[in-house]
């Protein structure tokens, strides 16, 4: 491969670290900063320019990110005699992104991408199976980010199971921390009244949703959208909430915060609700697979299933947003194209033990994230539980009230809690993203066929499973892939291009396992 530093000898150092508290520590900033122009110096390059962020990389976009970004597109306009920057060099992947939008962003720059400590050169010259490793990386390093996320998640569930509301908290209350050291939600004195009154003056039937917006309005209630205000009350008083129920993430809860109505009235609006719309709800007679999965591309309004015959199922479109020319389309056509869609994401078993074997070396890297994630935590724990050792010889000495003991050690014994809290949510997330990563793929291995066999209720699990977004227009069915199976797919791309190119299994053993002893600079 032809290295662009034969021209462009300039180049750029990207670091990030995830928190602000990381920052403080010197977590790994200067660290990075240091590996990366001690590199530079090696290899012969001037570093023109230093971008760092302290953010998280799991969502697109940071600020030393996108100014990057900005002054290599600045560069493709320089002309004349002066010296271009096309060189990027970086820690690891999951330095520079965990999310495939970034990843993207960056590859459509012409710039030379130098992963110090992966041994990996990227270029446009790169070939088409480098980029494909290179791209399982950047998903494996989301997949860790999106399983800590969801063990925080589980300890938003348990908090909600307790009763307390674990968001932020619905207009007419605001986030407190109640008298037992735990966060959760009291009346706002000021907006409490006023949404109070919303649910009364709807009870009376004597007012629209825009009326009762704008008189919550002018008794000083502030709404965050203006665009559509009659929709916004329209959620607060269908909010159960507000009597002292919650719903999160589809199950009720009983919560343990003050109501602002009753169950009564909260009843008497859910019923003026319903009468005033004056719609009757239609009764489904007939499971469909793909009812309401699938949009009309002419339209945007979904396809339903229709049973003719009491044999036959068809699709059409709802028409709701007026007639629409879509004809119908038989179930089995519909299930004939998803299994099309589905046996693309399939790899050949060359190319899914690889990846395997790649997914495996690549979790290195997240093990050492994690392990420098639970130290910093177990330092945190260690600092506290020494403030109460030395308080507690105060309180011996009479230096401090055994009441102020008290006070200050339950709430450091607290923050200890939490420090647990979140290690066990780091050790579940590094103990699962490896065999979840591994299992999706067989899963995409295997879907094609796993579609066909299963009936119409597991057929639909499945493409929930796997797609987020289906369109049918004119005989042609386009999806949209979930996450990670987006990334799959673009692999499942280059690993043809692979074939077509005729890149045989030792080459693709020299992507994934590169010498790390070689050169990091390609062949001048």
């Amino acid at each position: 491969m032809k290295s662009l530093a034969n021209k462009f000898e300039a180049a750029v150092v990207y670091a990030r670290v995830s928190s602000e508290e990381q920052k403080k520590e010197g977590y790994s900033i200067p660290a990075q900063t240091k590996l990366l122009k001690d590199y530079a110096t090696r290899e012969e390059f001037e570093v023109v320019r230093d971008y760092v962020d302290v953010e998280t990389a799991k969502v697109p976009g940071r600020p030393g990110f996108n100014e990057m970004i900005e002054f290599f597109l600045q560069q493709s306009k320089v002309n004349g005699s002066q010296q271009i920057c096309r060189i990027l060099l970086v820690e690891k992947t999951d330095r520079l992104y965990r999310n495939l939008k970034d990843y993207v962003t960056v590859d459509e720059l012409d710039i030379e991408i130098h992963f110090v400590k992966e041994g990996v050169v990227l270029s446009p010259e790169s070939h088409s199976s480098e980029k494909f490793m290179h791209l399982i990386k950047v998903g494996m390093a989301k997949a860790y980010v999106e399983n800590l996320g969801e063990e925080i998640k589980k300890g938003m569930h348990e908090k909600a199971a307790q009763g307390l509301w674990p968001c932020q908290a619905p207009a007419g209350y605001g986030n407190v921390v109640l008298p037992n050291g735990k966060k959760g939600i009291e009346p706002d004195p000021v907006t409490a009244p006023i949404v109070t009154k919303m649910f009364e003056w709807y009870a009376t039937g004597k007012y629209s949703l825009a009326e009762i917006a704008r008189m919550a309005a002018d008794a000083g209630l502030k709404f965050g959208r203006q665009d559509n205000l009659a929709a916004t009350v329209h959620n607060i008083l269908k909010n159960p909430i507000y009597y002292g129920d919650f719903r999160f993430v589809g199950k009720m809860y009983r919560g343990i915060h003050t109501p602002l109505v009753t169950k009564e009235l909260w009843d008497r609006v859910q019923d003026a609700r319903k009468n005033r719309g004056n719609r009757k709800p239609r009764r489904a007679k007939h499971n469909f697979a793909f009812s309401n999965l699938i949009q009309c591309g002419h339209c945007g309004c979904s396809l339903v299933g229709e049973l003719k015959k009491q044999k036959y199922i068809y699709y059409h479109c709802t028409g709701y947003k007026g007639k629409c020319d879509e004809p119908y389309v038989r179930e089995e056509v519909l299930e004939e194209r998803f299994t099309e869609v589905l046996r693309s994401l399939r790899f050949d078993d060359e190319i899914l033990e690889l990846v395997s074997s790649s997914l495996r070396e690549s979790h290195f890297d997240e093990k050492l994230f994690h392990d420098e994630a639970v130290e910093r935590l177990q330092t945190e724990y260690k600092r506290l539980q020494n403030r109460i050792d030395q308080m507690y010889v105060d309180k011996l000495d009479g230096r401090v009230t055994a009441e102020f003991f008290d006070q200050k050690s339950a709430e450091w014994r607290d923050e200890q809690q939490g420090i647990l809290h979140n290690m066990e949510q780091h050790q579940n997330a590094n103990q699962n993203y490896l065999e979840e990563g591994v299992g999706i793929l067989e899963l995409a291995k295997r879907a094609g066929g796993l579609f066909e066999k299963q009936p119409a209720s597991e057929k639909r699990l499945l493409l929930d499973f796997v797609v987020s977004n289906s369109t049918w227009a004119n005989g042609e069915l386009k999806v949209d892939f979930r996450q990670p199976f987006d990334l799959i797919a673009v692999g499942v791309t280059e690993s043809k291009r692979m074939k077509v190119a005729r890149v045989g299994s030792d080459d693709l053993h020299q992507v994934m396992y590169p010498r790390q002893d070689s050169n990091l600079r390609p062949a001048r």
